[in-house]
């Protein structure tokens, strides 16, 4: 299933399947409604084969994305019984016998209903990479995996949180358990939540921790084992698979799982970019050395402004819509087709350090070593000039209780898993949420197995690539020569790439000054040109309305005067864009 709704108190037909509908715009699902003594349902339609709802006299039991099963085959992910992978996993838990860390690999959250007791239990995966969000008001407890759908279900979406809207503004996420919305939080990740009772009292037991504890005596037995657990991953669904893409860059995150793919059947390789430029020609190269079929598909210049509106809807406020790169072309590549499409989102994350934070300059010369930030916080107090003190200070205070929160767990590496832990804290997650609702979207690095031994390993294995390029190395030699779009050849260690790197970096500092490399060579679009543009500057005015619910939180209360703020990065200013869009859109539903 896409997503679910469910209320203690039960609702008219057909309302909940509204909610869940709207969305998806015009394209919508099919959702089915269960009602019982025990409350109201909705679940949309699975994408995923083998995932639609199991129910038996006894339990109503939902699935939401397509996780692997490591307890048995996985053979009808190709093309199996509407509901078979749903039985599995109910007839497991019915026994007794499920070890959520360990036989539901993937994304994915769970719902089963007794509906005979009323009892539910609702089971958020290994890092939440599928949120639930919950709401409770006396008797009445609601879930649901979009706060969106939640928030206009329970009559919620006018009671916004400021505090939490600033901080997506800010930082791109929203720190964990709060949503945008006042009574609205999130349910704690690898967790076992039950509802029981008249009175829906939450009880709530972890199954899994990201404990500091290194499990692996040197670097070579863990990238042989990272080599392992990927392939295994990603053979399971290829095995059960006829037809298989997979999005393809300039990158070796790609090219690694490229080299998976390629012993299986011939699959497509997708990339989305303004034209055929650098990271395109990489790509291509890649796609050619691992027989995989190199599709382009072009974006128009005004590509991420077209898709704010839906697919801001699709992901939920709090979510930065424009990682949903495949918006749009989910239909024009016909992703849907596909038995599995496969993706390298958290490799960076989990495996490269990407979460560390290094001295400054890293980032703008790329080619010096990766060296941790060791005196980094992320807990001290926030300024900015565009918002008031009272709510930055109340800002500062939830960051620094999430902090807290994920120190229990990792002492040493608290400010690298303050954004991994949950999910919900890494801005790029937001990618997963809209590919899993459009098409069969896998993606590897979020297996159980890579997340366990990311944090089985130390911070300074992750640093300079060391975990990931003695895992991917073997995969990598078919392109050993291609260099990488950031101008490094991947099949080789940071300390030879340093050399390499340096020299492709100033050649192209150079050829961009004097005007020998012209326009966009990267995978993102010119943001600069389209912030510049007219079009910007009228979605600005269309959505200018829903700056009235930031009006507590601001200095500076003129709409266009914060788009001229120099206190606002770029992406802060799409951050706005996006804010102000849910904020007018929510505001004409209240005049309708």
């Amino acid at each position: 299933m896409s997503d679910f709704i469910y209320t203690r108190t039960s609702m008219e037909p057909g309302v909940l399947a509204n909610n869940l509908q709207a969305i998806y715009g015009k394209d919508y699902p099919p959702v089915k409604e269960y009602h019982g003594p025990w409350g109201s349902l909705a679940v949309s339609d699975s994408l995923y084969h083998g995932f639609q709802v199991y129910e038996t006299t006894h339990h109503v039991c939902v699935v939401i994305g397509g996780p692997v099963l490591e307890f048995q085959d996985n053979s009808f992910l190709q093309s199996g019984l509407n509901h078979e992978g749903t039985k599995a996993i109910y007839q497991r838990w019915l026994e007794g016998s499920m070890l959520w860390d360990e036989d539901v690999s993937g994304p994915f959250s769970i719902l089963i209903v007794n509906k005979l007791t009323s009892e539910i239990q609702c089971i958020t995966d290994i890092m939440s990479f599928i949120p639930v969000y919950f709401f409770r008001e006396n008797d009445n407890i609601m879930l649901s995996t979009h706060v969106d759908v939640l928030a206009h279900a329970s009559g919620e979406q006018h009671l916004v949180d400021v505090v939490s809207k600033v901080d997506f503004i800010l930082h791109g996420v929203v720190t964990y358990p709060y949503t945008v919305y006042k009574n609205i939080r999130q349910l704690q990740p690898a967790s076992l939540h039950v509802v029981v009772g008249e009175t829906s009292h939450l009880q709530t037991k972890d199954y899994w921790t990201p404990a500091e504890k290194y499990s692996y005596r040197t670097i070579d037995e863990a990238a042989h084992t990272l080599r392992r657990y990927i392939k295994d991953y990603v053979d399971i669904v290829v095995t059960n698979s006829s037809s298989i893409a997979q999005f393809i860059s300039g990158g070796e995150d790609s090219r690694a799982l490229a080299a998976l793919l390629a012993n299986e059947i011939k699959h497509d390789a997708f990339v989305f970019l303004d034209s055929m430029n650098r990271e395109g020609r990489v790509a291509k190269k890649a796609a050619k050395a691992y027989n995989a079929n190199f599709i382009l598909a072009e974006r128009g210049e005004q590509h991420y402004l077209n898709i704010l509106q839906p697919s801001s809807d699709l992901v939920g406020e709090g979510a930065q819509y424009f990682h949903a790169h495949t918006f749009g072309f989910h239909k024009y590549c016909k992703l849907h087709d596909y038995d599995a499409v496969f993706g390298g989102l958290f490799s960076d994350a989990l495996l490269k350090g990407a979460r560390v934070k290094k001295i400054k300059g890293s980032r703008r010369v790329p080619f010096i070593p990766q060296i941790k930030w060791k005196s980094y916080s992320v807990t001290k107090s926030i300024s900015n000039g565009v918002f008031n003190d009272q709510i930055l200070s109340e800002l500062t205070k939830r960051r620094q209780a999430h902090f807290q929160y994920v120190r229990k767990y990792r002492d040493q590496s608290a400010v690298e898993w303050f954004e991994l832990w949950p999910s919900s804290m890494n801005m790029n997650i937001a990618n997963l949420h809209v590919n899993r609702r459009l098409f069969r979207s896998y993606e590897p690095f979020m297996s159980k197995d890579v997340v366990k031994l990311s944090a089985a390993v130390p911070q300074s294995w992750k640093l300079n690539r060391r975990l990931f390029h003695k895992a991917a190395k073997p995969l990598l030699k078919p392109t050993k020569w291609l260099l990488h779009s950031e101008g490094r050849l991947p099949y080789f260690p940071w300390y030879i790439n340093s050399v390499i790197q340096f020299g492709t970096w100033l050649t192209n500092e150079i050829g961009v000054k004097i005007g020998l490399i012209k326009g966009n060579q990267g995978p993102w679009n010119q943001w600069d040109e389209l912030m510049s543009s007219e079009a910007w500057k009228q979605a600005i005015v269309e959505y200018s309305s829903g700056v009235n619910q930031l009006l507590p939180a601001l200095k500076v209360q003129d709409v266009f005067e914060l788009f001229d703020e120099n206190q606002l990065t770029y992406l802060q200013h799409i951050n706005l864009m996006q804010t102000l869009y849910h904020g007018s859109r929510i505001k004409k539903a209240g005049n309708n």
